[in-house]
């Protein structure tokens, strides 16, 4: 890209807050095509999310499952509310694909409607919890970052009585503070498709460590997190940028490997990894996260505060 279209995308969309209300400038601004180095090699993950919202935002516009979710009206009313909208919406085509699109969106619209339906969660049994364990291998990983889980892990999740207090480690990575809880290195059964968004309970269940597990939760989207990164003052990096917990998770179960520019065949079947800032000033949001593995991590040693210290950034 030449210097000049750089220049004239930074100069379209950026600094822009006062016009936020102005049809016209933000008109301009949708139809810039957003350069790659915007995305900083995140334009897949990126692009793929907003569009799965806004195709959710669309269908939802139509029907709104909500309305659904719990009352004793079924299919024929949905389909019924989306054949009455979808002229208004579709108005250049004929009566057959009227019928064939209404059909497609009334059963997405159902679809999302058993999805919201009440239903009660099962705790995995032992025996459900020990067939999952075996089928995960002689070494037993988080599916999402690679933590290794240690034998007091396995002891408390296969519940053996011999498990002492759990073995916290006395230094943490400041960007996740994995391991300051005793749930962060616990083992713990994740589904991979959330359950409140109907996931099922067979063959989309995982092992993940409890630290994954809990910054997942039901969110499936980088857009489900909106925040801001947080700053906290290293001891000896000084002030840093931390991204939400949320970001390293979405990241992690997607690209799953480290991505050194020279190559490495470390992922998370193998080892554990996490994060580091592609612009080491730069504020830590999605665009400026790197997958990286404990090898050919720059910060080295100084990725981990003591745990006194780590206390304070909680």
């Amino acid at each position: 890209m030449e210097f000049a279209e750089i220049s004239s995308f930074l100069d379209t969309t950026a600094d822009k807050l006062e016009e936020f209300w102005d049809i016209k400038c933000l008109s301009n601004i949708a139809n810039q095509r957003v350069p790659d180095f915007v995305m900083s090699g995140r334009g897949t993950l990126l692009r793929a999310d907003i569009h799965i919202l806004w195709t959710q935002w669309f269908i939802e516009s139509i029907c709104d499952p909500a309305l659904f979710a719990n009352s004793n009206q079924g299919y024929a009313h949905i389909f019924t509310t989306v054949q009455r909208r979808v002229p208004v919406i579709f108005s250049g085509i004929t009566e057959e694909e009227r019928n064939k699109i209404s059909t497609y969106i009334a059963r997405l619209v159902d679809k999302e409607v058993q999805r919201r339906k009440t239903r009660k969660r099962i705790s995995p049994s032992l025996y459900d919890r020990k067939l999952l364990w075996d089928i995960y291998g002689p070494e037993q990983r988080c599916w999402i970052c690679g933590y290794k889980f240690t034998k007091w892990a396995e002891n408390k999740f296969l519940s053996y009585i011999n498990y002492n207090e759990a073995p916290l480690p006395l230094f943490v990575d400041y960007m996740t503070l994995h391991g300051l809880k005793e749930r962060h290195i616990c083992v713990e059964v994740d589904h991979a498709v959330p359950f409140s968004k109907g996931g099922d309970e067979e063959d989309n269940l995982r092992l993940a460590c409890g630290w994954c597990n809990s910054h997942k939760s039901n969110r499936v989207s980088l857009y489900d997190v909106s925040l801001k990164p947080h700053t906290l003052v290293h001891p000896k990096l000084g002030k840093q940028s931390i991204p939400h917990p949320f970001w390293i998770v979405r990241l992690l179960s997607v690209r799953r490997s480290c991505e050194y520019e020279g190559g490495c065949n470390q992922t998370v079947e193998n080892g554990q990894l996490t994060v580091f800032p592609r612009h080491p000033e730069g504020a830590m949001n999605p665009t400026n996260l790197r997958v990286i593995c404990p090898e050919h991590d720059p910060l080295g040693s100084n990725r981990f505060v003591s745990r006194t210290i780590a206390e304070q950034f909680r």
